[in-house]
């Protein structure tokens, strides 16, 4: 097989690249995992995604789907031997404002569907931290989550249509596409993680703008106190807007970071938007839960220009916790609010047990928990050490009803522990699925399932 005769078929030669010496981005994601892919597809059409997906399928050489690579699971990191086929330069972007619907290529960043949305006074909710790098095909391929979610739903609830290309180089179209006729296959793509097809074209569903209420963030003393407070305004049915944590050293690597007043030597904080139509009861409520949990700090505003600067708190930590240590190691586990207290007691307690830094973040909202593990050098000695307290993690989290991810996927990072979640039934029923889309294994073949 060479590819210099794939080149030949191709409507754009020049997107294929086979010297990827100045291409290093694309052997990783914004893990550790790292793997040179045998050669590159910039892919600037569908019909040269389809032309090089049979290409590989009838040559049996394995490929791996990419976005803008700002992925957590190593899921987009080369398969061995694999050809990494990018969708990001595919970027048609259309919003109709009379069905409130947007036409986008996978290579739109979810940032600009948003404020291409907000010209027209509609909004596109799903916010994920890297909402301004992050592309929309690699939202939907790992459903991605965000800010807002607790009020609004995740990708997947905005999702009307796709259409993808199979792993034999045949294109399908879902929902929206097929005039909403048939079995809901694209919803079984959402989430998928590039194992089953690769997305091309994806119709969204658009809301009215939002308002804006109140931010309120609450320092405590404790991240037990911080975490009560969520159990509890959940407990009380408040639905705000937003509702982030972030434990004493999260806060502390946002703020070496970029400097927030408020943040200094603070246990804990939570970070809230009120309901715009129910701003001032929300904000009153939330309020007397903090001071009744010991909130030593609370701050409101309601200037939006001012609250945007806290929101930067919590948008740059996945950038200021990669560059507080040389070693990172990223988790994003999930549990019910009512156990979410207890997580985060959990967290704290390992972080006092381990010589390593580990803290934790995440969307309160629906109990999504990230956890950091820190180390100051990179060596094997860490490496080993990080993994057994993310062992420990994972079987905390599942003893607690939880799951394994909350938003980021399965990936490489968490192959191995697919078996303390789902039955084994359940797992080989996933295989089944992956094999009626995928029967030759060529996308994404060491990627979801343990190996």
């Amino acid at each position: 097989m060479s590819f210099e005769e794939l080149r030949a078929t191709l409507l754009s030669p020049d997107s294929l690249i086979l010297d990827l010496s100045e291409h290093e981005v694309y052997c990783h994601d914004a893990t550790h995992y790292s793997s040179t892919p045998a050669a590159l597809l910039l892919a600037e059409s569908v019909e040269d995604i389809q032309t090089t997906v049979a290409f590989c399928h009838s040559h049996s050489t394995p490929i791996t789907a990419r976005g803008a690579g700002t992925g957590l699971s190593g899921g987009c990191v080369a398969s061995k031997g694999a050809l990494v086929l990018s969708t990001e330069r595919l970027r048609r972007l259309e919003i109709n404002p009379e069905t409130r619907t947007a036409i986008c290529g996978p290579g739109i960043i979810t940032k600009e569907l948003f404020d291409a949305a907000a010209e027209h006074n509609l909004s596109y909710p799903p916010d994920p931290a890297s909402y301004e790098e992050s592309t929309l095909g690699g939202n939907v391929a790992e459903n991605a989550g965000g800010l807002r979610c607790l009020r609004f739903g995740v990708t997947k609830d905005y999702v009307l249509g796709m259409e993808a290309v199979l792993a034999d180089g045949s294109l399908i179209r879902t929902g929206l596409f097929n005039n909403h006729q048939g079995f809901c296959i694209g919803d079984v793509l959402i989430g998928s993680e590039g194992t089953l097809a690769i997305i091309t074209k994806i119709a969204l569903r658009l809301i009215d703008l939002p308002g804006r209420g109140d931010t309120i963030l609450a320092a405590f003393d404790r991240p037990l106190d911080a975490a009560q407070t969520v159990a509890d305004i959940t407990r009380a049915g408040i639905v705000p807007t937003v509702m982030e944590f972030l434990d004493g050293d999260a806060a502390a690597c946002s703020n070496e970071y970029e400097r927030t007043d408020g943040l200094d030597k603070v246990a804990a904080i939570l970070l809230l938007e009120t309901h715009d139509r129910h701003r001032a009861s929300q904000t009153e409520e939330i309020k007397r839960f903090c001071h009744s949990n010991n909130a030593s700090y609370i701050r409101v505003e309601s200037d939006s220009a001012k609250a945007e600067t806290l929101w930067r708190v919590r948008r740059n930590l996945s950038k200021a916790t990669k560059a507080a240590a040389p070693l990172r190691m990223f988790e994003d586990v999930a549990v019910t609010n009512s156990k979410f207290p207890i997580l985060v007691d959990f967290v704290a307690d390992m972080n006092r047990q381990s010589r390593l830094r580990i803290n934790s973040y995440g969307h309160a909202g629906d109990g999504n928990l990230h956890v950091n593990f820190m180390a100051e050098s990179d060596n094997p000695e860490n490496r080993r050490e990080i993994d057994g307290w993310v062992d420990v993690l994972m079987h905390r989290t599942i003893e607690l009803g939880g799951t394994l991810t909350g938003e980021h996927g399965i990936g490489l990072a968490k192959q191995r522990y697919l078996g303390l979640e789902f039955s084994r039934h359940t797992v080989e029923s996933m295989r089944q699925i992956k094999s009626l889309f995928d029967p030759d294994g060529v996308l994404n073949p060491d990627k979801l399932f343990p190996v």
